[in-house]
């Protein structure tokens, strides 16, 4: 009974404790400054300034607003420093949604931005980043119609990117980290641009080691992800226009309309894709072997004027595959001759097989390596028939 007690009084004393001590050098939600967005941007003179606008929302009744408040110095924290003497509060960092990086300063380099967030227990690793086009302060500017902050917009645009194109979802911070310091890895990120004061993802920026040296248009962008990136999804097309020399078209029972050079002769479908990488090697050469498979589903067919039985379908994913191959081997030389970097993501593979630290993950060995792409294509359905 006495031992009862005294555990009953321990108990409150414990709870009074906590209850009692309040929360020491915290501050309440109302006297702080969230970071929804943050930029990373420079100015080069005489001297070379680093100016990174960060937004914070303002809270009303029934609506959101934000203002943008820009610091300025030769070091990240001296304008962080800057940035405070604008701030009415004080700001809170690790809930940053998104982080941009203007071209310049990604050109300039990245190193002390990497440095700082993994250094930093505080900085926010689940923010999503991007290349931008011009000045970060102008995509934290805009006049949105819709009751969100420009953060936002820019999280939602690089989040639910991987929908389309092929784009991987591995864009946060914490990724692009091991990215950049995983042997045998390059950082690539989405590239956007303020088009009628919209942000868009226009391509992908290509970085050897922190800094940026190309910028791919969509079409290349595309191609570029159906190589490097696994379980991604995005659109591809046969047009009759376009790609008439990918058909086998004797093979076909009604081939009239694929003959056609009306642009409304086409197939749409809608695919995800699943890459493997093997590696060998012959002699003191390397081998690659990527496989990729991709399913999916048909969305439109004016193209082919016939019933889509296995034996059309089979025909039709054929000829994606003919074209696919083609395309991703040629990016692959390109890649190879004139880029001359692995931005396929596939030296690490050669790293975790033969080890670290050895010329395995050299740029040259990527250079002279033996790349072959073989495509798997699936039509998993051919939706409505309505020809039928």
């Amino acid at each position: 009974m006495k031992r009862s007690k005294k555990i009953i009084i321990i108990s409150e004393l414990i709870i009074m404790s906590i209850m009692l001590s309040g929360c020491y050098d915290v501050y309440p939600i109302e006297d702080l400054g969230v970071l929804l967005g943050v930029g990373y941007d420079i100015d080069i003179g005489d001297k070379v300034t680093f100016v990174d606008p960060a937004e914070v929302p303002i809270i009303g009744e029934g609506t959101v607003s934000s203002v943008v408040y820009i610091g300025r110095g030769h070091t990240i924290f001296d304008l962080v420093e800057n940035r405070m003497t604008k701030m009415p509060s004080r700001f809170s960092l690790g809930t940053e949604l998104v982080a941009i990086i203007s071209e310049e300063r990604a050109r300039f380099g990245i190193e002390d931005i990497i440095d700082g967030i993994l250094r930093d227990p505080n900085a926010g690793l689940k923010a999503l980043l991007a290349v931008n086009e011009g000045k970060c302060v102008k995509y934290f500017s805009v006049d949105s119609v819709i009751d969100e902050t420009n953060s936002d917009v820019l999280y939602n645009e690089i989040r639910f990117s991987h929908l389309s194109n092929f784009f991987t979802k591995d864009i946060t911070v914490d990724n692009i980290i091991r990215m950049y310091y995983q042997e045998g890895r390059k950082v690539c990120l989405p590239y956007m641009e303020l088009i009628e004061d919209k942000p868009q993802i226009t391509g992908l920026a290509l970085f050897s080691d922190d800094k940026m040296l190309y910028k791919l248009d969509m079409r290349e962008t595309k191609l570029l992800n159906l190589l490097r990136n696994n379980d991604a999804h995005g659109y591809l097309h046969l047009s009759a226009k376009e790609d008439i020399d990918f058909f086998d078209v004797e093979k076909f029972d009604e081939y009239s309309s694929i003959l056609s050079n009306k642009y409304i002769k086409y197939l749409d479908f809608n695919g995800k894709t699943t890459r493997k990488v093997e590696v060998s090697k012959i002699g003191e050469q390397l081998k690659y072997d990527i496989k990729i498979d991709i399913s999916g589903f048909l969305l439109i067919n004016t193209l082919i004027d016939q019933d889509l039985d296995k034996k059309t379908i089979n025909l039709v994913e054929e000829t994606f595959v003919r074209k696919l191959e083609k395309l991703l081997n040629e990016e692959v030389r390109k890649v190879q001759k004139e880029y001359r970097e692995d931005f396929l993501d596939i030296t690490h593979y050669a790293v975790a097989k033969y080890g670290r630290h050895n010329k395995c993950s050299s740029n040259e060995y990527f250079e002279n390596a033996l790349i072959d792409v073989k495509v798997n294509f699936t039509i998993e359905s051919v939706g409505r028939n309505s020809k039928n």
